[in-house]
């Protein structure tokens, strides 16, 4: 009996013995290296800017055909979206967007100030975003509290990723980010963009909501604790990479 009993125990002795120091490590991303260039972040830290100092500094200007762009309209007005088409914008080093839509409001009269200039399919993402997941968000408030305003830092801006003097152009630059500074309301204070984590209040548990929800609808998401680049707002662009990869920051 007391050799069934011992049993179980030299075994397990044993196993242990030949199990090595050190496990492996999982990578951050396991990709295929070929598409790393691809799965970076459209808006680097600065070292990652020191490091693509040689990469092109033009950005190709996508041109949606004229199809693509009635279903996206028939889309907005879906969602109740108020908007208008502008004249062609074009810009030095690929910069510009053939098509630009301002922005005024989207569903349920929720303002977006000062003016915009973004492609469609952005502002499609923006109005999918402010219904799904921004609009649900505020029922943790009391009942006489509602989304009013959102307020954004830029959205069209012929520059380079985080303003720097070389390297990538950003997604800015096409029509395809915004910038959101702030959320404004009836019935409350606003509510501004900043490094929340661990103040334990209504205020970070919104911003966490709204953030981690908008990489259901845009394909780069930073913010506050991302860099130093977005501590006052959230990035939001929809780049395409390789096998549809999100980056959610």
């Amino acid at each position: 009996m007391r050799r069934l009993v011992l049993l179980p125990f030299l075994v397990l002795t044993l196993a242990a013995s030949e199990l090595p120091e050190n496990g492996p490590v999982p990578v951050e991303n396991p990709r295929k290296a070929d598409d790393a260039g691809s799965l970076s972040s459209p808006e680097s830290t600065a070292s990652e800017e020191a490091a693509t100092e040689e990469a092109p500094a033009t950005i190709s200007t996508p041109e949606p055909e004229l199809a693509e762009l009635k279903t996206c309209e028939a889309q907005l007005k879906r969602l109740d979206v108020v908007y208008k088409r502008e004249e062609a914008i074009i810009g030095e080093n690929g910069c510009g967007i053939v098509a630009p839509y301002s922005v005024s409001s989207v569903g349920q009269n929720v303002s977006i100030s000062p003016a915009t200039s973004m492609r469609c399919a952005t502002a499609l993402s923006l109005a999918r975003w402010v219904r799904d997941v921004v609009v649900p968000s505020t029922d943790a408030f009391p009942d006489d509290i509602r989304l009013s305003e959102i307020r954004h830092g830029s959205t069209y801006v012929c520059r380079r990723r985080n303003n720097s003097s070389t390297g990538k152009m950003s997604e800015h630059s096409i029509g395809n980010a915004i910038d959101i500074m702030s959320f404004g309301f009836e019935g409350r204070e606003p509510i501004p963009v900043s490094p929340r984590a661990g103040d334990g209040t209504m205020e970070e548990a919104f911003q966490r909501s709204v953030r981690a929800g908008a990489c259901l609808h845009f394909t780069t998401v930073l913010g506050p604790g991302s860099d130093s680049n977005h501590n006052d707002h959230l990035h939001l662009d929809i780049i395409e990479r390789s096998s549809g990869y999100r980056l959610c920051q």
